[in-house]
């Protein structure tokens, strides 16, 4: 069974493995190393897709396609896609899924465990989330990691970093994160980590589209590119496209028609993106403030994800950090590396060990019982805590005979303001409520102690005990973001079935459901439960590729192969 690293990325995403002592990267069933991080319905044959063919097939019609779907892990929402609903979970699964079946099929064995990297700045719903989507995908997550760490654990296979203190700044498609990380022999000690969630390459596309539309109007006259549809989209990605070309070129056209262009100076863009861009200075200070460390102190910084390309960026860079960024490792595939790398340590075939901290912090506002204000917010975990450590705070009631204590949970970005809002009202901007819980309190004189422990998990998440001593009564407590297992069946089902209208299934879905009863009666040997495996899953790519001839060649050799456990 193999154990693969997933770079689950907004724009593209990567699936690695480690052997031979050292991690690579896998290509996926089309054959491509970076994977689009779409998915989508193609309308030649309204068949489900993912990866980069759905890339070609949303430039005409967008309606048919999602992407940026980690930009919405763990919000409330749903998605509509092919007359469906699904939740950003669900379809981060399909791609998981993706990556997962083209692991098997480049490794020959099928892929049970995976580690999942997030932003380090990502919040616990999304972290949470992430897990669920691999879990609807059908593989146990064993660890849910930080992409800079994942990046500076790559970087350490190609480098000799021992003793030093690395920067990672990381800035990829849809998300920033800067970590302060040092190596002392096999400990990779994450000293702080901050960023921004929502920055990224994304951000710079739709800075220069606006530019862009602005331009078109003013010199062409071009009026009336709604948003959203497929006119919108396609100049969007022209935009990308010119935002590549800068990275190389002083200039690039984007073309709207044939006579209708508007050719845009490396300048220009750097101009627009700078805001932006500058953002990320911030972010270095209070990495290097929570680490307690000078700049002069970093003896080398790496650059990790797609938009470090943008000479812009490594020019800030270098500007602010007074040296040169390294390079080594591909930017794009570092993550997914230090992912599998991350396998490696948890089978213990590496003698790494990682101490990683998560950027955000902690806290709670507790309600006041008789005006139904909330109090001020009190952080219990600061931000870049380490890991596994617990934390405890004490409150009590206020009244006599007090029944109940409003206790409400929240997570504060990095680059958030700290302070309050007014006394009454919620948490400001860069706080994310993650539950509530009203508990019963025993009656009694003010002071009725209620304890809350707060322990931080290996994934970033936190898990929360409540407690009353005088009752000696432990409150059952869950953070937003919690399904049972019934429901990762039920979105299992509902993600397979996506896939389950192949114009080839009806002739073959008896004899898969065999297959599948001889895997699930425990019979096998290992031997034949491979084999077993390894046709069902070419069978279900022939079925997504609608290969009638593979589909018909499968089905004789799944048909001789049961006949033969029969005897």
């Amino acid at each position: 069974m193999a154990f693969i690293g997933i770079d689950l990325g907004t724009t593209t995403s990567e699936v690695a493995v480690y052997r031979d002592g050292a991690p690579r990267v896998l290509s996926d069933v089309q054959g491509n190393t970076i994977v689009d991080s779409k998915v989508g319905i193609d309308p030649a044959d309204r068949k489900l897709k993912v990866g980069n063919v759905v890339s070609d097939f949303v430039k005409h019609d967008p309606e048919n396609g999602v992407s940026e779907i980690k930009r919405r892990m763990g919000d409330d929402v749903t998605i509509e896609l092919g007359g469906e609903n699904y939740s950003p979970a669900e379809l981060s699964s399909m791609i998981l899924t993706h990556l997962k079946e083209s692991a098997e099929e480049r490794l020959g064995e099928e892929v049970e465990q995976c580690v999942i990297t997030v932003p380090a700045n990502f919040p616990d719903p999304a972290r949470r989330a992430t897990r669920q989507a691999g879990e609807i995908a059908g593989m146990t997550v064993e660890r849910i990691i930080n992409e800079p760490t994942a990046a500076a654990l790559a970087y350490g296979y190609d480098e000799d970093v021992d003793g030093e203190h690395v920067m990672v700044y990381d800035l990829g498609g849809g998300t920033f994160d800067v970590s302060i990380v040092e190596q002392v022999g096999p400990v990779l000690d994450v000293k702080a980590s901050a960023g921004d969630p929502h920055l990224g390459g994304k951000d710079f596309d739709r800075a220069l589209l606006d530019h862009v539309l602005d331009r078109l109007r003013r010199e062409h006259g071009v009026e009336g590119i709604e948003e959203g549809t497929g006119a919108w989209h396609a100049l969007l990605g022209k935009c990308e496209a010119a935002k590549k070309t800068l990275s190389a070129c002083e200039r690039a056209t984007v073309d709207y028609t044939l006579t209708e262009s508007v050719e845009i100076e490396r300048s220009t863009f750097e101009d627009l993106i700078a805001p932006m861009v500058d953002k990320t200075e911030d972010a270095i200070d209070v990495a290097l403030t929570e680490a307690d460390l000078e700049k002069e102190d970093i003896d080398r910084v790496i650059l990790v994800g797609g938009s470090t390309r943008i000479p812009y960026v490594q020019r800030l860079v270098e500007r602010g950090m007074g040296q040169a960024p390294r390079s080594g490792v591909d930017p794009d595939k570092a993550v997914a590396l230090g992912a599998a790398a991350q396998t490696a340590i948890i089978e213990g075939t590496s003698d790494q060990i990682i101490m990683d901290v998560s950027a955000q912090s902690f806290g709670t506002a507790i309600v006041d019982a008789r005006t139904g204000q909330t109090g001020v917010y009190d952080e219990i975990i600061p931000a870049n805590g380490k890991y596994q450590k617990e934390y405890t705070e004490t409150y009590g009631t206020l009244y006599e005979d007090q029944k109940t204590i409003e206790f409400r949970v929240y997570q504060r970005e990095s680059m958030a303001d700290a302070e309050r809002a007014e006394v009454g009202g919620e948490p400001n901007d860069g706080f994310t409520r993650l539950a509530k819980r009203v508990v019963d309190m025993p009656p009694g004189p003010p002071g009725q102690e209620l304890e809350a422990t707060y322990t931080y998990t290996q994934d970033g998440t936190i898990d929360i005990r409540l407690y009353v001593p005088r009752t000696d009564e432990e409150v059952a407590f869950e953070t937003r973001a919690e399904v049972d297992e019934e429901q990762i069946e039920r979105s299992r089902a509902k993600v397979e079935s996506a896939w389950k209208d192949s114009t080839y299934l009806d002739d073959v879905e008896p004899l898969m459901d065999a297959a599948r009863r001889e895997l699930e009666s425990g019979d096998l040997s290992v031997e034949k439960q491979q084999e077993v495996e390894t046709l069902m899953r070419r069978m279900k790519d022939a079925l997504a590729a609608e290969d009638e001839a593979a589909v018909q060649q499968l089905e004789e050799e799944l048909t001789d192969l049961l006949f033969e456990l029969d005897l």
